[in-house]
């Protein structure tokens, strides 16, 4: 999503959390030149299977230059490396993928 606010992100991810359901969600943003932004939420479900938002992405953003963290079920991050988005956003699909299954 380009040029959303970080507040913005998290609420999209809230709101695609509740409408769906049982799922992760990872969003990501460029909100200015250089700055990354990312959210993710996880349903109880996730959790339930040892994975936890504020651990999954604070490692994503590692991949930007960047880090973060926050609750089991919704945390926030952010980084430096724009560029790198695309790369962060498919290891959270790959690692996701792999732990859900």
């Amino acid at each position: 999503m380009e040029d959303v606010d970080p507040e913005s992100l998290k609420t999209a991810a809230e709101r695609l959390l509740q409408k769906i359901g049982n799922v992760a969600v990872v969003l990501g943003s460029v909100p200015e030149a250089g700055k990354v932004s990312i959210v993710a939420a996880f349903s109880s479900e996730v959790n339930k299977k040892g994975l936890q938002a504020g651990k999954f992405v604070g490692a994503i953003a590692k991949i930007c230059g960047g880090g973060g963290g926050g609750r089991p079920n919704l945390a926030q991050a952010s980084g430096r490396d724009a560029s790198k988005l695309p790369e962060a956003l498919e290891q959270a699909e790959t690692e996701l993928k792999s732990a859900l299954g």
